[in-house]
């Protein structure tokens, strides 16, 4: 089963807090729909990881085209592990996966260009380059020894070590990272 064939995941809402960020868009899915557990503070249903060949993220607009990488070839970039106090289940966990920068400059995108990270649920997000790169972004794989399932963010999500500027800007934790793309040349 593709990553997209999975439920829709419910978005992000104005009435949505830390806590529980889509509680509001969970409340309101339709009766056909299944619910997502009121316990996920993520608030998604849980759906198969991608194949081993399906890329989980796009990268568009930077010097090096259409870029799509599977969690192999991410991986394949370096990774790195940092455990840290993640702010939606307030509990230290520890992520491995790919500094941002790397992605960026496999995709050709310069620190200055500005880029709008996406999920699978659409939403959006949108910064410099450098503020992911200064605040030490990774686009984590994997959650302990395993890769993020989807009801806690998966199979990719933006994830800033303690201390970090982006840290404490929630909305920049895209969960469900499905692509990222250069709104500007920098």
């Amino acid at each position: 089963m593709g990553r997209y064939a999975g439920p829709h995941l419910p978005s992000r809402s104005e009435n949505s807090s830390p806590d529980r960020p889509a509680a509001a868009a969970a409340a309101s899915s339709s009766a056909s729909s299944p619910s997502p557990s009121s316990s996920n503070p993520y608030g998604v249903l849980t759906v198969d990881p991608p194949g081993p060949t399906e890329a989980v993220l796009t990268i568009t607009g930077g010097t090096a085209g259409p870029v799509a990488l599977t969690p192999a070839q991410l991986e394949a970039l370096g990774t790195e592990t940092v455990t840290l106090d993640e702010p939606f289940v307030k509990q230290r966990l520890t992520f491995s996966g790919v500094a941002m920068d790397k992605v960026l400059a496999k995709a050709g995108i310069p620190a200055g260009a500005n880029i709008t990270t996406k999920a699978l649920n659409d939403y959006e997000y949108a910064n410099l380059a450098s503020a992911f790169t200064d605040s030490h972004a990774i686009i984590a794989t994997k959650r302990g020894d395993e890769p993020v399932p989807f009801d806690a963010g998966g199979p990719i999500r933006i994830i800033f070590p303690d201390g970090s500027t982006l840290a404490s800007t929630l909305d920049a934790w895209n969960w469900s990272l499905a692509s990222m793309r250069l709104t500007n040349g920098g």
